[in-house]
């Protein structure tokens, strides 16, 4: 971001390079030539733009001496100018500025976005997880060729902000206070608590999520206003105590969370005050023979029931955990709110 407002100062710099000289030969001409403001105005602009006109007659040995500093002046700021937008062009400077451009006018358009916080291999999965469900999301990193490698990895361009995730800078051009939740996965325990020191004063309602190494970091980061806290350790070893247990449940549960070609997913779908679904029974609705879904589970308050029977009626403010390919699932949200 540094290199683009050195752009623009070199930008306004120049103009006001002009305006100054501009200034500096109608005042010259005024007091050397006693000329009123308009004819000393003229003649600065036809003495920096060189365009040939003839002398005055009645001009002065100081007259013609201030004009000739004054075309040395004019010509080597044009010169400036000239070479300061030829290296915008030749270097890319401009293209770079038009690309942030573009990228921030996308930031600023979100609403209930994610902000991953970091591009290692814990947030190269995030990131492939939301390209691959369709949630907005902004990465920041301070490594923008990481960000590029992503990019290029997934072959798809995404809204992502260079910086320091604990500078309240950085997570404003993130849309912090507008996003609906941030992930941090930084692999250094302290930088994820001072992101979350940052992101919960900036928004009291987001959903923080972090990465911890061990216990000690879960309390300091829980301690910061972090809302859930995974430990990438206890994880993998539940993971493999599982895997050596019950093999086909993993398997299954693979095939759920990453199953690829399928596109097989397990959603969690809310039922607001307004959903013409609501009263209505699961029966009413038949949602397994309009959507092919699975209705796992359904929500009510904070207790889950499984496998809901025929009969058990909508309330506002459910949510029903569905298991299904992605097309079935859009076709339930549609149902939430149109019925």
């Amino acid at each position: 971001m540094e290199e683009y407002r050195l752009l623009v100062k070199r930008i306004i710099m120049f103009i006001g390079l002009i305006a100054i000289v501009f200034a500096l030969g109608t005042i010259g001409y005024m007091i050397i030539e006693k000329w009123p403001f308009i004819e000393s105005l003229f003649m600065t602009a036809i003495t920096i733009s060189t365009v040939g006109y003839s002398l005055p007659e009645q001009i002065s040995n100081a007259g013609k001496i201030f004009s000739m500093i004054l075309i040395l002046s004019g010509v080597s700021i044009v010169l400036y100018g000239i070479s300061s937008v030829t290296s915008i062009f030749l270097e890319g400077d401009l293209q770079k500025y038009l690309t942030l451009r573009r990228r921030m006018k996308m930031i600023e358009k979100l609403k209930d976005h994610h902000i991953i916080v970091g591009v290692g291999r814990t947030g190269r999965h995030i990131v492939s997880e939301f390209l691959r469900s369709g949630e907005p999301f902004v990465v920041i990193d301070v490594d923008e060729e990481k960000i590029k490698h992503l990019e290029t990895l997934f072959d798809k361009e995404f809204p992502y902000v260079v910086g320091d995730a604990s500078d309240e800078d950085t997570l404003v051009k993130a849309g912090v206070r507008r996003a609906k939740s941030l992930i941090t996965t930084l692999p250094d325990d302290t930088k994820n608590v001072f992101v979350v020191l940052s992101a919960r004063t900036m928004n009291p309602r987001l959903n923080i999520i972090s990465r911890a190494s061990d216990a000690s970091a879960m309390r300091k980061l829980l301690y910061a206003g972090v809302t859930s806290v995974v430990t990438i350790s206890e994880i993998a070893g539940v993971r493999m105590a599982m895997m050596a247990v019950n093999p086909d449940l993993i398997s299954f549960l693979d095939v759920v969370t990453f199953s690829g070609e399928r596109n097989l997913r397990m959603e969690l779908i809310k039922v607001p005050e307004n959903s013409p679904i609501v009263g209505k029974t699961l029966a009413e609705l038949q949602i397994p023979q309009r959507t092919g879904l699975i209705i796992i589970s359904m929500r009510k308050g904070g207790n889950y029931i499984f496998n809901p029977k025929g009969d058990t009626k909508i309330e506002a403010g459910n949510a029903l955990v569905v298991l299904g390919d992605l097309e079935g699932v859009n076709k339930m949200k549609e149902i939430v709110e149109k019925g």
